[in-house]
């Protein structure tokens, strides 16, 4: 992926925390940040390393809907 990709995702996302989160939300997200940085990329099943953004935001918000996901 080229820098100013990444740049600009990352430009969003900052955007997008800054905009919509709440700090008591945002102190929160900080703390357990630390487990998407523990993610070993070659021991995640091959279906979570292949979705695109769209699929797997649509399955973290089922997830989340059915009480399926325990954040």
């Amino acid at each position: 992926m080229e820098q100013v990709d990444v740049d600009e995702i990352i430009n969003h996302i900052n955007q997008k925390f800054n905009e919509n989160v709440p700090s008591l939300v945002k102190m929160v997200v900080r703390k357990k940040i630390g487990k998407l940085q523990s993610f070993n990329i070659e021991l995640m099943p091959n279906s979570l390393r292949t979705c695109t953004v769209e699929d797997l935001i649509s399955v973290v918000k089922y997830g989340l809907e059915s009480g399926k996901l325990k954040l």
